[in-house]
Formats: C-alpha cells, sequence, structure tokens
C-alpha cells in the first residue's frame, strides 16, 4: 500500500467542492485537499497519507455530523494499478483481499460492490479515453461473487451493511471497503438515479422524491398538504398520488393532466398571499412544500410564516436557492442566514445539498417554536 495515497473519496456539486472540503475541515482540520479525480470528486488526505484507523475515525465523524455539501464518502485504502484487460479484475479482487478492512466481509454480512469509472474529464467529451474493454456492471458481479465465495458474506445491492469502493480512472483503481452507514449514501458517489414515468410533470419530481428518502419521512395518507410556488405541478401530482390532499398555490397555470384532480386545491396567486388568508382561517397542513425561486434568506423568511399553519407532527421540505459564486457574491452567506432564521423559528432543521439539486439546497423543517424572535 503507498502510504501517501491513502485517504477519502469525496463527492460534490463541482460547484460546491470548495464548500464540502470546508466542511470535512471543519470536522478535521488536518485534512487536505491532493487532486481532482473529475468534476465533482476529490481526493483528500493527511500531508503524508492516512492510516486505516484514521480514515475510520473521519468517515465515522462526518457520518454523525452529516454536512451539507458532501454528497458521498468513500475511503481509499489502497491504489491498484489499472491495464484495462481482463486481468485487472483478478488484480483488484487479490487488492481488495488484502486490505486489513476486509475482515469486516464476515459470513452472512450483506455487503455490496460499488464501482464507478472516471476520466480525469467528462468521459463524454473525452475522445481520447481509451475505451474500456469490462462495464462497472461486470465489474461489480465478477468481484461480489469472489467476495462472496472467499468469505460466504451475501451480496445484498439494495441496504448493504458492508460497501466495497472502487473510483477506476484509466490506469488505476482508489479502493476501500467501510460501513455503509458511513457512506452518506446509498447510492455511489451519492448519484441517486429515479426511472422517468409518463406521467412526470418535471424533472423537478425528483428533488422531492430524493429528500423524503435522505430525510427519512414518508407522506400521510389522507393528509393535507400545502405546495407553495407549485406550478407546473411536479410536486403536486406527488402528493396527490401519495393520497393526501392538496393547496397547490402558483399564480401560473398548473398541467392539464391535473385539471379536475380529486383533493386538488389550486390558488392562482401567490405564496405571500394565501399564507396570510391561511393564517386568518387558522388552516393547519400536515406537511408544506416550497420549489419557488427566491434568495435563500426570502425562502426561509416564508417558511418561518408557513409554520404557523404547520400541524405538531407535521414538517416542511422546501429549496434554498443560492446564487453563482462571484468575485463579491458568497453563496455560502446566504445560506448560513437563511438556516440561522430557520434554527431561531423551528426546532429541527436539517439540510442537504441532493443529487437532484442544482444551484441549491433542500432543507427539512420541523416542531416550530412556540416563541418568535
Amino acid at each position: 500500500m503507498n502510504t501517501t495515497s491513502t485517504g477519502v473519496i469525496v463527492t460534490a456539486h463541482p460547484e460546491f467542492s470548495d464548500a464540502a472540503l470546508r466542511e470535512l475541515q471543519r470536522i478535521d482540520s488536518r485534512l487536505q485537499w491532493q487532486a481532482t479525480l473529475s468534476s465533482g470528486i476529490i481526493l483528500c488526505s493527511y500531508a503524508d497519507g492516512m492510516t486505516p484507523r484514521e480514515i475510520d475515525a473521519l468517515m465515522h465523524q462526518v457520518a454523525e455530523q452529516r454536512p451539507i455539501f458532501v454528497r458521498h464518502i468513500a475511503p481509499v485504502q489502497d491504489v491498484v494499478a489499472l491495464r484495462n484487460s481482463e486481468q485487472d479484475i483478478g488484480t483488484l479482487a487479490i487488492a481488495l483481499a488484502n486490505l486489513q478492512s476486509f475482515s469486516l466481509l464476515e459470513r452472512g454480512q450483506r455487503f455490496a460492490v460499488q464501482s464507478r469509472f472516471a476520466s480525469g474529464s467528462d468521459e463524454s467529451t473525452n475522445a481520447s479515453s481509451p475505451k474500456r474493454i469490462y462495464t462497472t456492471g461486470q465489474l461489480n458481479q465478477q468481484l461480489a461473487a469472489a467476495i462472496a465465495e472467499e468469505t460466504g458474506a451475501v451480496e445484498a445491492i439494495k441496504k448493504p451493511q458492508i460497501v466495497v469502493s472502487l473510483l477506476c480512472m484509466p490506469d488505476r483503481a482508489y479502493i476501500g471497503i467501510s460501513l455503509a452507514s458511513e457512506n452518506l449514501s446509498d447510492w455511489p458517489g451519492g448519484a441517486r438515479h429515479f426511472a422517468q414515468t409518463p406521467e412526470q410533470i418535471s424533472r423537478a419530481e425528483f428533488k422531492l422524491l430524493e429528500a423524503l428518502e435522505v430525510f427519512g419521512v414518508s407522506l400521510l395518507d389522507h393528509g393535507t398538504a400545502l405546495d407553495l410556488g407549485a406550478a407546473p405541478g411536479g410536486w403536486t401530482r406527488l402528493l396527490l398520488e401519495a393520497g393526501m390532499q392538496v393547496v397547490a398555490v402558483d399564480p401560473a397555470h398548473l398541467d392539464p393532466r391535473l385539471r379536475d384532480q380529486k383533493g386538488l386545491e389550486h390558488y392562482r396567486g401567490y405564496a405571500e398571499d394565501y399564507l396570510e388568508e391561511a393564517l386568518r382561517k387558522h388552516k393547519k397542513f400536515d406537511l408544506i412544500t416550497n420549489d419557488m425561486r427566491m434568495d435563500a434568506r426570502e425562502a426561509a423568511r416564508l417558511i418561518g410564516q408557513a409554520g404557523s399553519c404547520l400541524r405538531p407532527y407535521g414538517f416542511i421540505l422546501s429549496t434554498l436557492k443560492l446564487p453563482h459564486a462571484a468575485k463579491n457574491v458568497d453563496p455560502m452567506k446566504n445560506l448560513g442566514e437563511a438556516l440561522r432564521l430557520l434554527e431561531k423559528r423551528f426546532d429541527i432543521v436539517k439540510a442537504r445539498q441532493l443529487f437532484h439539486n442544482r444551484q441549491e439546497v433542500t432543507v427539512l423543517t420541523a416542531q416550530p417554536r412556540s416563541s418568535r424572535t
């Protein structure tokens, strides 16, 4: 093992990679950027490499603190030379078996092999990248079969206890084995994909589906939902599909497929006007959602106001839009101010930059404070 190459691979939105590194450095100030392996994928380590115990300790701390911008983290416990030949899979299998962490793969343990390919740039536009003679699917399948035969561990792609991680460049692979709970995401690189359906109204639906999964919350059958900034109606469609009664608020038209949907009321006006009316009429909701295009701080103020319409056990899911970083613009400042506003008004505030987010983060808030400041 080359100790100077050991560390962790961190995945984040390319524009927020620096923010992700700063989050990790607040957890462990010794951590340094080592290399950008591909867009949104960075290798981090200490100046002289990390021991297996140091890697384990860092990943455990990161899992406990749940940073906002780090989507996925995986250990680098060895770097293996690749030749883009059929022998690579055998070479990787031997290297994995020699890792100290291979002992995690005990008989009966559920595990998954998660491999990713990267070329150091966007492979779709890099004509010079060599064509790989094996796919990630073949790599996963053959390595999983070898591990199961050797250890008696059971392959379980969904909900594994142990994850075998491989990031393959054209000439080398970064490998490691860790507890699935410490990778921050069940999906390789944090890339959560959903299948498109004929009923889908907008890609924004994926943001809501991912948020529900990441925050571990579910929609109530026969509950009531308030969808602020609903048009064209993607989130509204999902809420209705779950069996909820929905008030969709937006001055724009909803998708024609939602017309005459049972359980839907469309308030054709602005969110602030509707909330003023809802507060006056003491309306209450089990869930409030918001995906309006507005500054994160304005969204936080709106969410705080909407909290008065939330039932005690309910929650709010909202995106917080961030400006692009520029010489005189710090998007992290906007986000920090927005989160502080929310923390004054809610006992529970959780935020994550999701795979389906763009220049935004998604926040979950719950348990509105009785006092307003």
